[in-house]
C-alpha cells in the first residue's frame, strides 16, 4: 500500500485551503476506485510555516513540523484534535455533494478537464506509474517558489529555470518538481471557453513565481501575454516574449494586490481569504466576471495530481467545477464551527 505525507510550505500558510483540497480529492478517488485499486493511504497533512526552502525539505525528511501554525478555518493549531476533527467533518460535507453547482459549469461545448493540457516530461525522466511505499508531496507558496535550485531534484518542466516551482514529489527514490500554476490557469481559461487556437491575449499583473509560471505556460500554449504594471517585473528573457496588447486581452490575472492593473472581460484576482456567510453567499462570491482566487487554487491543485503526483489517475480526477463545489460546501461547514 502506498502512503503519502503532504504539506504546504511558505509564509504565510495559515489561510491555505490546499490541505482541504488534498483530502477532498483523495476521498473522491477512494470512493470511486476503492482502497485496493487506489492504493494510496493519506498518512498526514501539515502546514509548514517557513521562509526557507531548506525547512520545507527538512519537513519531508523529518516527518513533522516543529511548530503547528493555527489554521484560519478552525482557529486551532493544524494537526491537533480540533482541526483534525473538523477537517474530517468538512471532507464529509464536501463528499456529500455529488454534482457540481450549475453556476460553476464550463462555458462552451466541451466539458473541460485537467486532461486538456499536460507537461511533456523528458524521456529520460520517467515518473513512477503508481505509488511507492513512501510518498512525500509538497506545495510551495511565497516566498519559496523561486528558492529551489538543486541537481538533487529532477524538474519535469522549466520551473527551476524560471524559478516558479510550486509542487514537489518524493517517490521513495528521489525528488521531482514542477511549476503547475500556469497549467492550472490554462485549464481555467479553457473552462471559461477560451480557445488557444485563437492565440488569446492574457493581461498579467505580477512578476513572482506564480506569474512567471502563468506567463510561460500561456505562451507555450499558443497565447500572447500583455504585461501590466506591477511592483515586480518578469525576468527579461520571459518579458521580451510578452508582446500582447492590453486592448486585446480576453483574460486577466492580478497577482499584485497593490496595483491590480490587469484588465480584461474576465478577471482573476489570485488572492483569497476565508469566506463568511452561508453556502449561497459563498457561491455568489465565486460567480461573475471577477473570479475569486479559489478558482485558480482548485485548477492548479488538480494539475498537481494529474501531472506530478498521480498522472496515472488523471482520467478519474474530479472536474474543476465539481471540486470547487465540494470545496465551498466543506469550507461552509468549517465556517459554522469557527
Amino acid at each position: 500500500m502506498g502512503g503519502v505525507r503532504y504539506a504546504i510550505a511558505g509564509d504565510p500558510v495559515d489561510h491555505s485551503l490546499s490541505p482541504l483540497l488534498l483530502n477532498l480529492v483523495h476521498a473522491r478517488l477512494l470512493d470511486l476506485l476503492g482502497k485496493r485499486d487506489l492504493n494510496l493511504d493519506l498518512k498526514r497533512t501539515d502546514l509548514v510555516s517557513t521562509a526557507l526552502i531548506e525547512d520545507a525539505l527538512a519537513w519531508g525528511y523529518a516527518g513533522s513540523a516543529p511548530n503547528a501554525p493555527t489554521w484560519a478555518y478552525t482557529n486551532a493549531p493544524f494537526g491537533k484534535f480540533r482541526t483534525t476533527t473538523l477537517l474530517a467533518k468538512a471532507v464529509e460535507a464536501g463528499m456529500a455533494v455529488e454534482d457540481a453547482d450549475d453556476r460553476f459549469s464550463p462555458i462552451g461545448e466541451e466539458d473541460v478537464s485537467v486532461r486538456k493540457t499536460s507537461v511533456n516530461s523528458p524521456s529520460d525522466l520517467p515518473l513512477p506509474t503508481g505509488f511507492l511505499t513512501t510518498e512525500i508531496w509538497v506545495n510551495l507558496t511565497a516566498p519559496l517558489k523561486h528558492q529551489l535550485s538543486s541537481t538533487a531534484v529532477s524538474a519535469i518542466d522549466s520551473s527551476m529555470e524560471y524559478q516558479c516551482v510550486n509542487a514537489l514529489r518524493w517517490d521513495g527514490q528521489g525528488w521531482w518538481c514542477a511549476g503547475l500554476d500556469g497549467i492550472g490557469v490554462i485549464h481555467l481559461a479553457q473552462h471559461f471557453g477560451i480557445r488557444f487556437d485563437a492565440s488569446p491575449v492574457l493581461s498579467l499583473c505580477g512578476g513572482g513565481g506564480a506569474a512567471r509560471s502563468v506567463a510561460a505556460a500561456w505562451l507555450d500554449a499558443g497565447g500572447q501575454v500583455h504585461v501590466a504594471k506591477s511592483k515586480r517585473a518578469l525576468p527579461a528573457d520571459l518579458a521580451e516574449k510578452c508582446t500582447g496588447h492590453a486592448s486585446d486581452a480576453v483574460f486577466g490575472i492580478n497577482f499584485d494586490e497593490e496595483h491590480n492593473s490587469a484588465q480584461a472581460p474576465l478577471l482573476l484576482n489570485a488572492a483569497y481569504r476565508p469566506f463568511e456567510g452561508d453556502i449561497e453567499t459563498m457561491v455568489d462570491g465565486m460567480t461573475g466576471d471577477q473570479l475569486n482566487g479559489r478558482w485558480m487554487l482548485v485548477a492548479q491543485h488538480l494539475a498537481c495530481w494529474s501531472t506530478l503526483w498521480a498522472p496515472h489517475l488523471k482520467d478519474v480526477l474530479p472536474s474543476i467545477d465539481l471540486l470547487l463545489t465540494q470545496l465551498i460546501h466543506a469550507e461552509a461547514l468549517l465556517h459554522e464551527y469557527a
